[in-house]
């Protein structure tokens, strides 16, 4: 059980790390293509190359094999929100091991029954609500901003339904942390 931990702990620091990156590419992205947009239509691509992040996916080009500025601004204005939100899913599974086990400043003990680790398990469940949101949002201003003749968007609301079966996860947590309160008062 030790060992999985640390593949859980080691792994979700990797995720984490590996989103913020990411979510910094995009914000690069996002520069580039407001700063340069001359440079970026300039790019050839195939008619029908997409840029898919995490669920969204924006077709990149109008039918002249260039990259349209705009909807690379897009698609990098949905990633770097995207990507930070995921970075902030693996931060909290991250710091929830590692609450779990005492080895953080605010750790109460060797209990997954913690208030600290309740709202990290709530925080991860708005999060992955928060992520098919956001580019729902990001798909409806894409279509106002691409245009709806060329604008292709597609977004998957899968991670409504996890958010909702984790933040009911984070009830348990909290009618666990009750019983062992009650316990601990008893003994």
């Amino acid at each position: 059980m030790k060992r999985l931990n640390t593949i859980v702990i080691v792994g979700a620091k990797i995720f984490e790390v590996a989103y913020w990156l990411m979510g910094a590419v995009m914000l690069l992205s996002l520069i580039v293509s407001v700063a340069m947009p001359g440079a970026v239509s300039s790019w050839a691509i195939e008619d029908t190359a997409g840029l898919n992040i995490r669920g969204f996916m924006v077709e990149m080009a109008d039918g002249t094999e260039t990259v349209l500025p705009r909807a690379l601004a897009m698609a990098s204005l949905t990633g770097v929100l995207s990507c930070g939100l995921m970075a902030m899913v693996f931060r909290n599974i991250y710091l929830i091991f590692r609450t779990a086990r005492g080895t953080t400043w605010f750790s109460k003990g060797q209990t997954p029954f913690q208030p600290d680790i309740i709202r990290m398990v709530r925080e991860i469940g708005i999060f992955c609500i928060s992520l098919p949101l956001v580019q729902l949002a990001m798909s409806v201003i894409g279509r106002l901003v691409i245009g709806t003749a060329t604008a292709e968007i597609s977004v998957s609301l899968d991670g409504i339904v996890m958010g909702i079966i984790v933040l009911c996860l984070s009830q348990f947590f909290a009618y666990g942390m009750q019983l062992q309160e009650d316990v601990d008062g008893l003994i």
